[in-house]
């Protein structure tokens, strides 16, 4: 099997606001409000959120710990309903949907990477990278092709004996984003992924999103509470109390 090149991007070019693609949004949210009930009390966590995220836009949410951005997310993914308002998820409104029907919608458009990886312990780093295809009925053969393949484009092929605790912070969420783009989703969306690396792994992590959003023309969304980030990214939209900072998106650096 012949090689490729691992991605491995320019890490001395600077980001800018780049062109984005015109038409329909991948994914919009209008008019969300998200309340959880303590006790007796209604905790008011998101009011009024509004956002339209284009194809091929890289999106930092930034905002510091308690802000919303994190629950923002997973109502953007449909892990949890909102209270009010409307999300559209590639065309398709979500709103009402059941959960198995968001899970399936989820899995075409979404390839997600957490601060923290999850990783079946009794499986190597190539089945665990190929384990979204087992879901998806894929044979076996076929799957782990594609996850060796996935491997091979983050530089991380000659580590797919490997058991994942085997592996670095920067190595493991190397083979998350394998794993994540696996199905080759348009979205790739991020939660804290260098939470828990050095600025070294970090900066190599950082550079993957960039790469995989200007060449391989990925929409990239990403949460993070550091500000270093924003220069990585299109758009930035600041959360903050669970509203979103109108100007924002001028905090490109």
């Amino acid at each position: 099997m012949k090689k490729q090149t691992a991605i491995t991007p320019d890490t001395n070019s600077s980001a800018s606001a780049k062109k984005v693609s015109r038409g329909k949004p991948l994914l919009e949210v209008t008019n969300v409000t998200k309340s959880f009930k303590v006790g007796k009390n209604l905790m008011h966590v998101l009011h009024d959120i509004n956002i339209a995220i284009m194809p091929e836009e890289f999106i930092i949410i930034l905002g510091p710990s308690g802000s919303g951005k994190s629950t923002l997310l997973n109502i953007l993914l449909g892990l949890e309903p909102s209270t009010t308002g409307k999300v559209v998820m590639n065309g398709i409104d979500i709103t009402n949907k059941k959960i198995d029907q968001i899970s399936k919608i989820r899995y075409h458009n979404f390839g997600v990477i957490f601060q923290k990886a999850d990783w079946v312990r009794s499986l190597d780093v190539l089945q665990n990278t190929s384990l979204p295809l087992a879901i998806n009925k894929v044979r076996k053969k076929e799957r782990l092709k594609r996850a060796l393949e996935q491997l091979t484009k983050v530089g991380m092929d000659d580590h797919a004996a490997y058991m994942p605790t085997e592996l670095s912070g920067g190595q493991q969420q190397k083979v998350s984003l394998a794993r994540a783009l696996i199905n080759d989703p348009p979205i790739v969306v991020a939660d804290e992924p260098t939470g828990n690396l050095d600025s070294v792994s970090a900066d190599k992590v950082m550079n993957i999103f960039k790469d995989l959003n200007e060449r391989l023309h990925k929409t990239v969304i990403m949460v993070t509470h550091n500000i270093d980030y924003v220069r990585y990214a299109s758009r930035t939209i600041y959360v903050r109390d669970g509203t979103i900072v109108q100007g924002s998106e001028q905090l490109i650096v």
